[in-house]
């Protein structure tokens, strides 16, 4: 480096300091703005918990919940959205203490998706980045013969940026998820408890077995 490209540099030094001091906050901003409405999100679940005694009801207010958190694309910082290197990310906002509830980002790399699956509890997700493509099926048989499982196709929904669904047991829940694009998904879900296994179910062989799964 010669002599004038040392004088340059340093006489853009200021230039230099102010654009990395700009981007700090800009980005302390973003999250700030983020955890405000994570709180909200967050504080609203609160009182649906406190205030329903019918789930379903309960279901539709977190539902309402997320199309109000989505109504403008939530901006997650990169620990959120962290992914492995096989699957999707699994990524944990909040676990409330004292209702046991969770909230968490889900990251969908390109043709990233999740076997069919059910949950056990109920939960509610939206389209934060991308779209996803959502097949949902309902179980045919009485459930009475363990590692099987007869189930029925129901159809095939796509969802885009700031839309919302639910899953509620036991008849509303046997989905997969799917990003069908090139681009990465994300998504914030809202489950009635922590989920470290579900069961994941075969189509075609009419069999059912269980996934443990774990954050990113």
């Amino acid at each position: 480096m010669g002599a004038i490209d040392s004088v340059w540099i340093l006489m853009d030094l200021p230039n230099m300091l102010a654009e990395s001091i700009m981007s700090i906050f800009f980005t302390l901003l973003l999250v700030m703005l983020m955890e405000e409405e994570l709180r909200d999100h967050i504080e609203r679940v609160k009182n649906a918990l406190s205030d329903c005694s019918d789930e379903r009801y309960l279901v539709e207010r977190v539902t309402e919940s997320t199309v109000s958190l989505l109504s403008k694309p939530l901006a997650l910082p990169p620990e959120n959205l962290k992914v492995p290197n096989e699957g999707y990310g699994r990524n944990l906002l909040y676990q409330d203490p004292d209702h046991g509830f969770v909230v968490m980002a889900m990251v969908w790399p390109p043709e990233g998706g999740t076997p069919i699956h059910d949950h056990g509890t109920w939960g509610v997700v939206g389209v934060n980045q991308g779209t996803l493509e959502v097949t949902n099926y309902s179980r045919e048989d009485e459930g009475n013969v363990p590692g099987r499982a007869m189930l029925n196709t129901l159809g095939t929904i796509s969802a885009g940026e700031g839309a919302a669904a639910f899953v509620f047991p036991p008849d509303e829940e046997i989905h997969k998820v799917w990003n069908a694009t090139t681009e990465r998904a994300v998504s914030i879900h809202t489950y009635g408890e922590a989920i470290n296994n579900y069961n994941i179910f075969n189509l075609d062989k009419g069999t059912m077995g269980n996934l443990e799964v774990s954050y990113t």
